[in-house]
């Protein structure tokens, strides 16, 4: 066999390995750009300045909250609602607490309610005028209530469970919440709840002195029904222009 026989017969070979192999190459591309697509469906924008960073992709921990979440949850309060989702927001009920009955201050890793930075679409969200003076959690601090926004209203809230002051200032010592509202230009929903609270127990009962005619049973059952909250909201787009 001849010099250039040999090299036509490889030269064929090599052709033949590339065109199988390209189609195994296109199939492994298209396999990948899929598997990213479904990753970025969790987009979050605290804590990076990157566009595409995902909540896995983080390197620290940020909880993604969606609207879904908050609306089947049952509660008409925002901080409420987040104390049930996330295992590092502690949001108290203080009573006989002047002001702080009304505008309850909530807390991030157990940290001062002032020290939680509260964004609304990406800017800061202005803190309340009450001053916790009271024996309260959160004395003498003056946070934002997260209640004022209504929980029809957003779209979803992320939560940055870190410290963030390098990057936003010494207002995110506790981290970051980023409330991100509804956007759409079309649709709309609306939505009705009522609760009320049911309670029932029993009361133990003391025994009577010695010698009187009473008798008396070892416990005494009361119920209460108390409590009754209706909540009305909905929402509405609209497309402008």
């Amino acid at each position: 066999m001849s010099y250039k026989t040999v090299l036509k017969a490889a030269s064929a070979a090599v052709v033949l390995v590339a065109s199988v192999a390209l189609p195994a190459f296109s199939q492994e591309t298209e396999t990948a750009s899929t598997e990213r697509d479904k990753t970025l469906d969790t987009v979050v924008t605290v804590g990076t300045r990157v566009a595409n960073r995902t909540a896995l992709d983080t390197a620290v921990a940020v909880d993604v909250v969606p609207a879904a979440t908050l609306e089947n949850i049952g509660v008409g309060e925002l901080n409420q609602a987040l104390s049930v989702q996330l295992p590092s927001f502690n949001f108290p009920r203080p009573a006989l607490a002047d002001g702080t009955d009304s505008v309850r201050p909530a807390t991030l890793r157990g940290l001062a309610p002032d020290q939680t930075l509260v964004l609304v679409n990406g800017k800061r969200r202005h803190s309340a005028a009450l001053v916790n003076v009271n024996g309260t959690i959160g004395r003498g601090a003056s946070a934002v209530d997260l209640n004022t926004i209504p929980t029809f209203a957003i779209s979803g809230i992320e939560v940055l469970r870190d410290g963030a002051s390098a990057q936003y200032g010494s207002d995110a010592i506790a981290g970051v919440i980023n409330t991100k509202l509804r956007e759409a230009d079309a649709g709309g929903a609306a939505q009705v709840s009522y609760g009320w609270r049911e309670t029932e127990y029993e009361v133990p009962v003391g025994t009577p002195p010695t010698g009187l005619p009473i008798t008396v049973t070892p416990t005494k059952t009361r119920s209460r029904s108390d409590g009754e909250v209706l909540t009305l909201s909905g929402w509405k787009g609209f497309s402008l222009g």
